[in-house]
């Protein structure tokens, strides 16, 4: 199951548009050919560590051949346009082409080495093309390298004049193409592989990936930029010189990768920008310079491994964290609204996830119905049910922690099935309410299950709706639903707006005056909940949930949307359960993911009949809901 939106509907790119806008501005703020100077450099070391990336970090390559593959393209350039005259501009891509060609040709004896092999190899490698380079005197200049290359020009107009500037924007454009295609690469199918062989390899190969060829083509791609980011550099300094073997070039590198964070595009990037800046900034500082850069880069290695990147999605987290704890404040003053809404009073319970909201009819005398729930919701999905079930319930819904009006909490705790279970026992403790009938949407259908398959309070009957219980774990996770990209939204943490709308629009209903505050909510939910209640399904004691439905232990029904885009409702059609209403699902039309509210009659009445057939309910109380 893939979700890749196009970029204009991601969160990716108002960044990226106020970064070109500000690199394109650049030159014309900073007329001197000294910042033009640093900025070109830093263009030249973002593209070659970000290739290195693509191998040394989504495929796990420890490839350290890839200085090499800068310098053929240094040499290459050389050759092309100085020995033999051909065009400056058709010498950039052919270093691309020659350095590809020699990834290929290093591809070969490291396709099924593994870990400290490989970086010998290529170690070895790099030490041959730099002994062939220097022993091809002739052609090469030996150690003494080539000098006064050809200058790039259009027509009479050398790159050099006006401080600089043309080479900069050759320069930019260079990064922004190399960034476009590392961006499309590590999104196909070839991409995928790459990382599946990184990240388990024989299950990868298993499942068709070949090891060799995706090897290969690896290495092959990190060298096409490589390789003309090291022509473009020759063609602006004018000299091939094989110091671009030296261990310097590999130190300024490798740092910029560990620094910017392996396994991801943007990372090098700043950190290129980030290196380059700063290593000017302390050029007057002497030999301190490099005490100042390695002690800056250890303790960005150390306290945050991840590098520049995770430390940015760390600040990033913060920031929404604070902005969802600002729209819970703003909210809590919409009390009234929220009780008009659902008719029913809204309190808060302290619970050791933090302070829950919880709505409560109050009718004390009636048997209890609670309402739990999805994921980026709130109890006021429910308000429909509070007002159909009033006269026959006591109605209770309650948000989950990091939901609607309850608190954020600690993800690693409280985001989670189990967790969220401790909950609604400690509000239906608070609410002194021992016997209970529950229903629960999408994950407040899990959440259903598992406060029952505790045994702490007294569940009379559980019904679901969005929610395909298990048969089997860890396979009927994907078995029970649709692979629609629309269903990976459900564990991201940020929104972009076109993602929040095609999010909410599939989850509850397409926006509309009705709808609009479901819609609203999601901004309210923090991020955090919806990674943290997928990363921690494991948490679950899912065995004795499964061995509860099969025993039939209480009255169960399901309840879905029989359009519902999440769900696959084949392998829900073929669910038996010990105890399951009328034997099969019941499939409510026209109901998508969320029935009670889009199709409140029709579900309302299939509810009243299950709980009234499973349920002693006073009979002066059952006149069903209308």
């Amino acid at each position: 199951m893939r979700y890749d939106p196009p970029l204009h509907k991601t969160q990716g790119l108002l960044p990226i548009i106020g970064a070109l806008g500000l690199l394109v501005a650049f030159p014309f703020f900073f007329e001197g050919t000294y910042f033009r100077h640093v900025m070109i450099l830093a263009f030249v070391f973002a593209i070659v560590a970000t290739s290195w990336d693509l191998s040394l970090g989504y495929g796990g390559l420890f490839n350290f051949a890839h200085v090499a593959l800068f310098a053929v393209g240094i040499y290459t350039y050389a050759i092309l346009a100085k020995t033999l005259g051909l065009s400056p501009w058709l010498a950039i891509p052919a270093g691309g082409l020659v350095a590809s060609i020699v990834a290929l040709l290093i591809a070969f004896p490291v396709l099924r080495l593994d870990g400290i092999y490989v970086i010998l190899v290529t170690i070895a490698f790099t030490q041959l093309i730099y002994l062939i380079i220097v022993s091809w005197s002739d052609v090469t200049g030996g150690t003494s390298g080539m000098v006064t290359l050809p200058t790039l020009k259009i027509g009479d107009y050398r790159l050099t004049k006006d401080g600089r500037i043309g080479y900069y924007f050759v320069g930019l454009v260079l990064l922004v193409a190399n960034i476009g295609f590392l961006y499309a690469l590590t999104r196909s199918r070839l991409g995928r592989s790459i990382v599946a062989l990184r990240d388990n390899k024989y299950y990868a190969i298993a499942r068709g990936v070949s090891e060799a060829r995706t090897r290969a083509l690896t290495l092959m791609c990190s060298a096409i930029f490589t390789g003309m980011a090291g022509a473009f550099y020759a063609a602006y300094l004018r000299v091939a010189s094989p110091d671009a073997f030296g261990m310097g070039f590999l130190t300024i590198l490798l740092s910029i990768m560990l620094v910017g964070g392996t396994g991801t595009i943007w990372g090098p990037v700043i950190a290129a920008f980030a290196i380059s800046v700063l290593t000017e900034w302390l050029s007057g500082f002497g030999a301190w310079q490099n005490i100042i850069i390695a002690v800056a880069i250890i303790l960005v290695v150390v306290f945050y491994p991840g590098g520049l990147w995770a430390a940015l999605q760390e600040i990033r987290e913060l920031a929404d964290t604070i902005r969802t704890r600002i729209l819970l404040a703003l909210r809590r003053r919409e009390r009234p609204a929220r009780e008009a809404l659902t008719t029913a009073t809204e309190r808060s319970v302290k619970t050791r996830h933090g302070a829950i909201s919880v709505a409560d009819n109050g009718a004390v005398d009636k048997p209890a119905l609670l309402f739990v729930h999805g994921n980026s919701a709130c109890k006021e999905a429910f308000h429909k049910q509070f007002k159909a079930f009033s006269e026959t319930h006591r109605v209770i819904a309650f948000d989950l922690p990091g939901h609607g009006m309850s608190d954020n909490a600690d993800p690693e705790t409280a985001y989670n099935i189990a967790a969220y279970a401790e909950v609604g026992e400690e509000v239906l403790a608070s609410l002194d309410v021992t016997d209970v009938s529950i229903f629960g949407w999408s994950l407040g259908g899990y959440v259903a299950l598992e406060l029952a398959a505790r045994e702490n309070v007294k569940v009379n009957a559980v019904a679901l709706a969005g929610t395909p219980p298990l048969n089997k774990v860890p396979d009927d996770f994907g078995r029970g639903y649709n692979p629609d990209g629309h269903l990976v939204l459900a564990s991201k943490q940020y929104f972009s707006r076109h993602e929040a709308r095609d999010y909410a629009d599939n989850a509850t209903a397409p926006i509309s005056e009705e709808s609009a505050f479901l819609h609203r909510n999601l901004g309210r939910t923090d991020g955090r909940a919806r990674v943290y209640a997928l990363t921690k399904l494991g948490v679950v004691d899912w065995p004795r949930q499964m061995r509860m439905l099969a025993e039939g232990k209480f009255p169960f029904a399901i309840f879905n949307g029989s359009d519902d885009p999440f769900l696959n409702h084949a392998y829900i059609a073929r669910l038996k359960f010990g105890n399951l209403w009328r034997g099969a699902p019941q499939d409510i039309q026209g109901g998508k993911h969320a029935p009670f509210f889009n199709k409140p009659d029709e579900f309302n009445l299939a509810l009243f009949a299950f709980l009234e057939s499973n349920t002693a309910v006073d009979q002066k109380t059952t006149d069903a809901p209308r």
